[in-house]
């Protein structure tokens, strides 16, 4: 819900990155969350400044931004001839939706089951998706997503485009290599796997929030160490980049690049 509410800040036009549009993110939030945008919304709307303000800017600057990359990465996957897109953590993803070049692609979205109850609620109020959405429901603690995404007709001779945002700061090592692993068996010569992930543990006020709600951050990586573990399993590293490097190609006006200076996203090829 909060990755949510940062996509639709910056689709209100609170972030530096003109380009980006996410008009279903404000669809999937609660009342709660909805009051809260709309308060922001009419600050920025009055030209009022402050430490709200500004704090949802740097959030929406932060969630704009790495979504802007990821997208691109994902545009370049398309135009290579890839149609099969797997989104592994989808959350409230809308991409399926909201991305006009997915059209005649199939959209795998993994997640857990009850987080896609959730989001099909929601969905189920939207205009058809651009994409062909198979949801495949998965308790990582239980389910082999190697035979989910069997089950779910994922063709593993064909090219596919893997997302991983969001999610592999919160997993040990040893599950992020596992699912890798998994993964890897099933990714055709000229697959595409996009991930995004962090150089550093979070510390501070926002590490504590997370440590509260129970999704502290577990694991860094250096590019290089990344690059190892992606090799290992038959990933060659083309690409990686960090939000300063997002900011010159996506930003327009300052951004404070120091929220996120440890986020970064690797493509990687097979």
């Amino acid at each position: 819900m909060m990755v949510a509410y940062m996509r639709a800040l910056a689709d209100a036009g609170a972030s530096h990155v003109p380009e980006f549009r996410d008009p279903f993110a404000h669809r999937f939030l609660n009342e709660k969350w909805k009051r809260r945008l709309s308060k922001i919304k009419e600050k920025l709307h009055a030209g009022k400044q402050g430490m709200t303000v500004a704090a949802s800017r740097v959030a929406a600057d932060m969630m704009a931004l790495r979504s802007a990359t990821i997208d691109a990465a994902v545009r370049d996957a398309v135009a290579h001839d890839i149609r099969q897109i797997v989104i592994l953590g989808a959350g409230l993803d809308a991409r399926a939706w909201r991305m006009s070049e997915l059209a005649g692609s199939r959209v795998f979205e993994v997640d857990h089951p009850a987080t896609q109850k959730l989001k099909r609620r929601h969905v189920a109020n939207f205009p058809q998706p651009i994409a062909d959405v198979v949801y495949v429901p998965v308790d990582f603690e239980h389910d082999s997503l190697q035979n989910a995404l069997e089950q779910a007709r994922h063709d593993a001779s064909l090219g596919t485009c893997w997302i991983w945002e969001g999610v592999v700061m919160y997993l040990t090592r040893d599950a992020m290599l596992a699912t890798l692993r998994q993964l890897s068996s099933r990714t055709a010569k000229g697959s595409v796997l996009i991930i995004n992930y962090h150089t550093e543990l979070r510390r501070g006020l926002f590490g504590l929030i997370l440590r509260l709600l129970g999704e502290p951050f577990r694991t860094k990586w250096s590019p290089t160490e990344l690059a190892a573990d992606l090799s290992a399993v038959g990933f060659r590293a083309e690409e990686d980049s960090g939000v300063a490097d997002w900011a010159n190609r996506f930003a327009i006006g300052p951004v404070e690049v120091k929220a996120g200076k440890s986020a970064r996203i690797t493509v990687a090829r097979r």
